[in-house]
């Protein structure tokens, strides 16, 4: 068997550079990490150039038509979960949204209002200077809502829901709820009926009547608003129901209060403790919060990623005030609200955002309005 010489040789097609020794990489100079502004800034143009947006923002002036009486004042916003804008992705494209809704509303920022447990100097520093309000304690979301307002709170924990609505279970100011948030209806086909009503009785009564827009799925952020719906009832709606219906466990039957019988802005009384006054969102008192039933409060949210560091998390669940889209698989630590904070990733800010994801069976088809 002979064998043909062959002048061919081996050699790379490209072009290539050697990789440097170590040893000159070590003294190369570290380029600064971007500021939490320039990855907001980021987050906003991605929105920007997808037909997404536009059509989010279509189906929310659309909603607010419908569910609020014609005004000149612009509605205010109440933020609940966002998670940290600085250490997770998914909070900057819903901090992008809500920001780009304000405008395309004419909401002044001053009326928006934002918390989340895990918010570092650092949010707190760009919420300033986004001229947003970052309310300074943890009310377990039981705030009372005097005025047609925008509840922002995508991907929070069915128990957070149940408290906004318990601090507003009145024919007047149920109505002034416009909550953007996970389907209430999936909660309802999900869970078995006697859980959900011993334990979140408002969400139980309440998700038969409400209007839902699902917003469709956003191709530049896949886990930051999937399962989120903008939801409302008109108070239209609630006319019919008796004093059973608005009667809640252990707090005994009280007379639905009716809009006829609420104070004129201009004419009442200051507000009451929890109450969130139209255009001033400060320091609110708290409503009376249940306890859960495993003694947990609610709490944390935010994962650190891309820049961005690790990726967000899932539905906030079991008490969490946040957990990003939050959507990513992983179990992570627990931030009990008004407990110290718990486990923190290596650059000090909190690791939670690795939780399951709602819904707890296979996704039923969401209601369109």
């Amino acid at each position: 068997m002979t064998s043909e010489p062959s002048n061919m040789q081996f050699g790379y097609e490209d072009h290539f550079t050697p990789a440097r020794s170590k040893k000159k990489r070590k003294n190369r100079p570290q380029t600064a990490p971007p500021s939490p502004a320039a990855l907001l800034h980021r987050a906003s143009g991605e929105l920007a150039h997808s037909d997404w947006l536009r059509d989010s923002l279509q189906s929310l002036r659309k909603s607010l038509e419908e569910a609020f009486a014609p005004s000149d004042d612009a509605p205010g916003v109440l933020c609940l979960g966002l998670g940290s804008p600085a250490a997770s992705r998914d909070a900057r494209a819903q901090l992008a949204l809500l920001l780009a809704a304000c405008d395309d509303l004419s909401i002044d920022h001053t009326k928006v209002s934002v918390y989340d447990p895990v918010f570092a100097a650092e949010d707190v520093q760009l919420l300033a200077h986004l001229g947003l309000t970052a309310l300074p304690e943890n009310r377990h979301a039981s705030y009372e809502i005097r005025s047609p307002t925008i509840v922002f709170m995508p991907h929070c924990d069915l128990h957070l829901y149940e408290n906004i609505l318990r601090a507003n279970w009145t024919i007047a100011r149920l109505p002034n709820v416009l909550l953007i948030a996970n389907p209430l209806s999936e909660y309802a086909e999900s869970i078995p009926s006697r859980k959900l009503i011993s334990e979140h009785p408002c969400v139980a009564r309440l998700a038969p009547y409400l209007t839902s827009r699902p917003l469709r799925a956003c191709a530049p952020f896949p886990t930051a608003f999937n399962h989120t719906s903008i939801q409302f009832v008109p108070a239209a709606g609630l006319a019919a129901r008796d004093a059973d219906w608005w009667a809640l466990p252990g707090t005994g039957t009280r007379a639905p209060e009716t809009a006829a019988s609420a104070t004129a802005p201009d004419e009442r009384t200051p507000p009451a403790s929890g109450e969130l006054e139209p255009g001033a969102p400060a320091s609110v008192a708290p409503v009376s919060v249940p306890v859960r039933p495993d003694g947990r409060t609610n709490a944390d949210a935010g994962g650190v990623e891309d820049g961005d560091k690790n990726a967000d998390t899932a539905t906030r669940t079991d008490g969490d005030m946040h957990g990003d889209a939050h959507a990513h698989a992983s179990a992570a630590s627990s931030l009990p609200m008004g407990a110290p904070p718990g486990p923190t990733s290596k650059n000090g800010e909190s690791a939670a955002d690795e939780r399951p994801r709602l819904p707890l069976s296979p996704p039923p088809a969401v209601r369109q309005a």
